[in-house]
């Protein structure tokens, strides 16, 4: 009974909590927050009715831009390139500073970068060739590992026949040798002394017939100097086979020498030798490899993997020091961009097209960074900026309302003007707040401008 009564409690209070949270997610937890987007209003755009039908301010005549520079770095002022009322190009170089330290500099870091990129040169290329000794050692540890697997193999069948071979065919030139030995000790035979005779025979029966026509001719003081000497010729040739075949004959009749006997049995002497080598390799291929060979075939194997374990540690050296190299490349790039950097801050240059309103130093002074020393103004156009227009003015107008200007230079003369610019933050003037507005001048009624000339600006707010 009393299990039973813990049951329905544990049940009832399950459900009481059910029921507690619906009833709080419905009624008691805070709605989740919406984000709102705020549309961000241009105040320049709006204006406000304040009942100023007019508003007046005072302002002075400005250039359409205008800019006042200096040097990021000091130093002594070495060229003044330009002069005031200078029309200027964007880029064109107004003044220098001395640049003697920076063009060294900037000398100095090419000549480390050539260095840098020439000893990348050299390091790819030592790359090269290690790349290349670990392929030559690879070739080399294969080579030997096969060299080793055929002599633990032993002799194939088609080695023992090769060695057979050799053996034959050394036997055979003992059996030439003794043959041409036999050749040369037997003499001449006396076919070959007949033969021998009948050449010098006929030797000599030509070189008399040959004589027999030269002394005619010889004798005739008439003869043409050419056809004597061609016969003359002819006689000596004729002598000359006579002599030749006499040569011949006198040796096959003397029989062979002593020096050729001594060549001849040489012959034989090797052959022999050259068959017997021949049969000690036949063996020595039966027997197949000895232990020694082995070893020394294992050892050849052992030093090629070696050579090639080296090889690869030549390739990581050398990938290290192309790696290195590219590195010096890279800071010796950056030390010459900052070197140039360096070398071009000596010099100012016009950052847009205009006319140079004032040069502030003198070629030889010394100037400091940051210190004003040329201005530039764009007198194509003219504008105004206001001095005094205050912040219940500034409510009443926007941009694009038109304007009357007026200049104290000339009185009687009313310009027109639009307002391109009004400024979103306020300038405090003898305790006024202001704020300062542009306007662009659309005519200037070709009066003769100035910079800073004082006028006077009335804005019509009905617009």
């Amino acid at each position: 009974m009393n299990a039973k009564r813990a049951i329905i409690g544990v049940i009832v209070i399950v459900v009481l909590l059910g029921a507690g949270y619906i009833v709080y997610q419905q009624f008691l937890a805070p709605q989740p927050e919406t984000e709102t987007v705020e549309n961000v209003v241009d105040p320049n755009t709006i204006s406000v009715d304040t009942n100023l039908d007019l508003v007046t301010a005072e302002g002075q005549i400005v250039p359409l831009r205008q800019t006042t520079l200096s040097f990021q770095t000091g130093g002594q002022l070495a060229e003044v390139l330009a002069a005031e009322g200078d029309v200027v190009e964007a880029g064109a170089p107004l003044l220098r500073l001395d640049t003697t330290d920076q063009e060294l500099a900037v000398t100095q870091a090419e000549a480390a970068l050539a260095q840098a990129n020439a000893n990348l040169t050299t390091a790819n290329a030592g790359l090269l060739a290690a790349q290349t000794g670990v392929q030559a050692a690879d070739v080399a540890v294969q080579a030997a590992e096969a060299n080793l697997a055929l002599v633990q193999a032993g002799p194939s069948a088609a080695q023992i026949a090769v060695s057979e071979q050799g053996v034959n065919v050394a036997a055979a030139g003992i059996n030439q040798a003794a043959g041409n030995r036999a050749l040369a000790l037997e003499g001449a035979t006396s076919a070959q002394i007949q033969a021998a005779e009948a050449q010098l025979a006929a030797a000599q029966a030509q070189y008399l017939a040959t004589q027999k026509q030269y002394e005619p001719v010889a004798q005739d003081e008439s003869a043409d100097n050419d056809v004597r000497e061609q016969a003359r010729l002819q006689l000596i040739a004729a002598q000359a086979n006579v002599n030749a075949a006499q040569e011949a004959l006198d040796e096959l009749r003397a029989g062979p020498r002593a020096a050729e006997q001594t060549a001849a049995n040489s012959s034989v002497a090797a052959a022999s030798s050259q068959r017997d080598a021949a049969a000690a390799q036949l063996e020595l291929v039966k027997l197949g490899a000895r232990e020694e060979q082995i070893a020394v075939t294992q050892a050849a194997v052992d030093a090629a993997q070696k050579q090639s374990a080296e090889a690869e540690l030549r390739v990581t050296q050398a990938e290290t020091a192309v790696t290195q190299a590219e590195t010096a490349v890279a800071e010796a790039e950056a030390a010459l961009a900052a070197a140039q950097t360096a070398l071009e801050r000596r010099t100012i240059t016009a950052p847009f097209a205009a006319t140079i309103a004032n040069i502030g130093v003198k070629a030889g002074e010394v100037v400091s960074a940051g210190a004003p020393v040329v201005t530039l103004a764009d007198f194509s156009g003219w504008q105004v900026e206001t001095t005094d227009l205050s912040e219940i003015s500034v409510v009443a107008i926007e941009k694009g309302f038109d304007a009357d200007v007026t200049i104290d230079a000339f009185p009687g003369e009313t310009l027109q003007g639009t307002i391109v610019e009004i400024a979103s933050s306020s300038d405090v003037v003898r305790g006024d707040v202001t704020y300062k507005v542009t306007l662009d001048l659309t005519n200037d009624g070709q009066l003769p401008l100035r910079w800073g000339m004082t006028a006077f600006v009335s804005i019509d707010t009905n617009q």
